[in-house]
């Protein structure tokens, strides 16, 4: 009696281990959502700010203004992969990115795939 009750112990305890060491299934082919935002240049580095909405041109020009004059206009700087696109960007054009990564630090470096 003994030794059934062992082995279904045994048995109960090793499918429970199991149970709790399997890896999580993770998702593959799942793309995130472009990010809209605004671009601000400064001494050769791309700034990005996603955050803001305008309803005019003047709102907009205003915003570039202050911000261009900041240590760090924005919290996040694009990392192109493609430099061709470098010199068709401008201060305040509007533009979505999706990014493969966003490296942590401060500002953070989002790598742009497109």
């Amino acid at each position: 009696m003994f030794f059934f009750i062992s082995i279904l112990f045994s048995g109960v305890f090793l499918i429970i281990l199991s149970a709790c060491t399997t890896k999580p299934v993770e998702q593959v082919g799942v793309k995130e959502e472009p990010k809209e935002g605004y671009v601000i240049l400064r001494n050769g580095t791309i700034f990005f700010d996603s955050d803001k909405t305008f309803k005019t041109k003047v709102e907009l020009q205003n915003y570039m203004e202050q911000q261009i004059n900041k240590e760090v206009p924005s919290d996040i700087i694009l990392s192109l992969n493609d430099k061709r696109a470098y010199k068709q960007l401008e201060t305040g054009n509007k533009i979505k990115v999706w990014s493969s990564k966003i490296l942590e630090s401060y500002p953070a470096q989002m790598i742009v795939e497109k």
